[in-house]
């Protein structure tokens, strides 16, 4: 009579076990890798639910007298569009028969900073 099975062997035993083992130690350091990548984004998703950022940002709380007044030159004929502050920095969009433009100034030294004008683009092909 002839079996279906074939048998096995003690070197066959030892060779499966040793399978299982190395098979056991994979699924194990990947499922550390999981828990740390896990963790990591726990962590930072509490970080930035907490307000706190990986990059390095100061704030600065500006004080303006009530009295305080600060002047800015704009083209003649130009009108203010909008206001826009910014921490220190205080946006002016003008408009005038020069075209449009943005002031951006210090308000705790009153200096002009940046002008900004924009320039009609030439269309591309």
């Amino acid at each position: 009579m002839t079996n279906d099975q074939p048998q096995t062997s003690s070197a066959d035993l030892m060779r499966e076990q040793r399978l299982q083992r190395n098979l056991k130690i994979v699924v194990g350091g990947l499922a550390a890798l999981i828990l740390v990548g896990l963790g990591a984004v726990a962590v930072k998703v509490v970080g930035l639910a907490s307000g706190g950022s990986s990059s390095a940002q100061t704030s600065r709380t500006v004080t303006v007298s009530p009295g305080a007044t600060l002047s800015l030159e704009i083209p003649k004929g130009a009108r203010i569009v909008s206001v826009s502050l910014s921490g220190n920095r205080l946006a002016v969009h003008h408009e005038g028969p020069s075209g449009p433009g943005i002031a951006i100034v210090d308000i705790e030294t009153g200096q002009r900073v940046a002008e900004v004008k924009p320039v009609e683009s030439v269309p591309r092909n």
